[in-house]
């Protein structure tokens, strides 16, 4: 068994601009993306179409899976 990295795009609109609590129907996932590159390319687009909103952020974060060969 190896581990694979998976890249996500998560975030969406926040309560406010603290940016601890996503609002209720802001919360927003994009992926998974096989490669950091691909991911960055999203979060980007993301940000650009969202720069006029004070509370709208993203991130992209990593998770591993397990990956068996047959």
């Amino acid at each position: 068994m190896t581990m694979q990295q998976e890249y996500w795009v998560v975030g969406g609109r926040y309560r406010d601009t603290s940016f601890t609590t996503l609002a209720e129907d802001g919360v927003e996932a994009y992926g998974p993306f096989a490669g950091y590159d691909e991911a960055l390319k999203s979060w980007s687009d993301r940000n650009d179409g969202t720069r006029a909103q004070a509370a709208v952020r993203y991130s992209i974060v990593t998770t591993a899976s397990m990956v068996t060969g047959h």
